[in-house]
């Protein structure tokens, strides 16, 4: 079976959590979410999370064994030329996007373990990428 989880800030503390996607407010429209999580001190938590910074794990991995997660920014580079994919989901498939380019955009269904590699996302380091 496939693993569905999610990443996204934390609102207070603006740390990483991973985990279950759950809606905190009283109606499914109010875009206020929680991620559930376990925490082998603390057993099951939940966190009040940025909607902005959500993103689902895709089930592929990079060169290094890390998970990979819609809005990674991954280093495919090659001689001495920059390159950059952007993690989307995009028509209802996951997709890379060359340099953020959504003109430029592939489904994800590559071997990402042989020459990808997380190197940041699109959150904590949009500059990577060089829009058109």
């Amino acid at each position: 079976m496939r693993q569905i989880r999610f990443r996204a800030k934390a609102l207070k503390g603006r740390r990483w959590v991973y985990g279950d996607l759950l809606h905190a407010g009283t109606d499914p429209a109010d875009g206020e979410f929680e991620i559930m999580y376990w925490d082998d001190e603390s057993g099951w938590m939940q966190e009040r999370i940025d909607p902005a910074t959500i993103g689902q794990l895709t089930c592929l991995r990079d060169i290094n064994g890390k998970d990979i997660y819609e809005g990674d920014i991954l280093d495919v580079s090659y001689a001495d030329e920059d390159s950059y994919l952007e993690v989307r989901f995009v028509r209802g498939v996951f997709a890379f996007l060359w340099n953020g380019d959504l003109d430029d955009e592939f489904p994800c269904n590559a071997p990402t373990h042989e020459w990808a590699k997380v190197i940041d996302n699109i959150h904590d380091n949009p500059k990577l990428l060089k829009r058109h």
